[in-house]
């Protein structure tokens, strides 16, 4: 335990050291209110965030996206670069996160229609991905193209989704897909060998919230269990009980066999806002809630050792999660309570 402990010394001291940069309260309550770049940008003097803006960011909320992401990416490489050795779940969770950011990016650019120059800037360095083959990606010239260069790597599975996309030229289908990816990896990584107890539990709690995500979601958009079977994270037993009377409950029957369970109480407590409003986003933001309550406990079980990283990690994925929020927020004219409603609270 001492060992461990000692291992973590420097990273640990490192992201406290970040944590104390987080955007505060006060800061968060003048965000929401914000109605353009301009005002996000003034607000993010002082941030760590503040050395990546451009005078472009003043005025186009793309670039003051990219800004952010170029901040995160920064962040994360840096702290992959000091992780201790017994840790390189760790590393792959966050080298593999950019990956997925920008194959997002690309998937998004070629749906659009988007040029490969415009694509190319909208990527982030970051991931495990080669540049010359996010230059040949970019370079597609369509979809089947684009997923045909990915044979040969973690990613060729998404073929399997493109059937659907040409089908109905839905990018949900390919955005669940490599979602389901990403998250399948890590967590068949966690079953096996010897992995941080903690990083298991929270890896499992990711798992089981991406699938009741989709779960809900679908039994709000009166889907059968056939339409999204291929995008369920495998060997999550919280779905034991689900899967086989999914297509026969409602979302009430599906909540009620979750009794027992984290999830039981937290999505009853908002169920009535989901009959009143059909809106599957108060499932969602309490489901977000619960992943991170247990980045929390993770960080007061584990103080000395992983607990802090694995904490601070997450607390800044919500935080990017948050500002791009906010930041694409003014690009559609939202109110103050609706970009409220869009943020994961912490």
């Amino acid at each position: 335990m001492i060992r461990e402990a000692l291992s973590y010394l420097y990273v640990n001291a490192k992201v406290m050291a970040k944590e104390g940069k987080f955007l505060s309260s006060h800061k968060w309550d003048d965000l929401w209110g914000c109605v353009s770049p301009g005002e996000i940008v003034s607000l993010l003097e002082g941030t760590d965030y503040f050395p990546y803006l451009s005078e472009g960011s003043l005025n186009d909320a793309i670039e003051l996206e990219k800004a952010v992401l170029e901040e995160y990416s920064d962040t994360g490489r840096e702290i992959a670069n000091i992780i201790p050795k017994g840790a390189q779940q760790l590393k792959e969770f966050i080298l593999r996160r950019w990956d997925i950011i920008n194959l997002r990016s690309i998937m998004r650019g070629i749906h659009g229609g988007f040029g490969k120059e415009q694509i190319m800037d909208s990527l982030i360095e970051g991931g495990e991905i080669g540049s010359n083959l996010l230059s040949s990606l970019a370079d597609a010239e369509g979809m089947e193209d684009f997923v045909a260069l990915l044979e040969n790597t973690p990613y060729s599975t998404l073929s399997d989704s493109m059937p659907k996309y040409n089908e109905t030229k839905n990018l949900y289908y390919l955005e669940s897909a490599i979602d389901k990816i990403y998250w399948t990896y890590l967590w068949q990584a966690t079953l096996k060998g010897n992995r941080i107890k903690e990083f298991k539990e929270y890896i499992e709690r990711r798992v089981e919230v991406q699938n009741l995500k989709i779960i809900l979601r679908a039994k709000s958009n009166k889907m059968n269990l056939e339409d999204i079977h291929a995008f369920l994270i495998p060997e999550c037993p919280l779905l034991n009980d689900i899967l086989p009377v999914f297509d026969e409950e409602n979302i009430s029957g599906i909540i009620a066999l979750l009794e027992g369970t984290a999830y039981f109480e937290p999505l009853t407590s908002v169920e009535q806002e989901y009959e009143n409003t059909e809106s599957v986003l108060f499932f969602e933001d309490m489901l977000d809630r619960l992943v991170t309550k247990k980045a929390a406990d993770i960080r007061k079980k584990k103080p000395f050792g992983a607990g802090p990283l694995i904490g601070f990690l997450i607390s800044k994925d919500v935080e990017i999660q948050n500002l791009l929020a906010v930041i694409r927020a003014t690009e559609v004219d939202l109110d103050r309570e609706s970009i409220r409603e869009l943020v994961v609270r912490k």
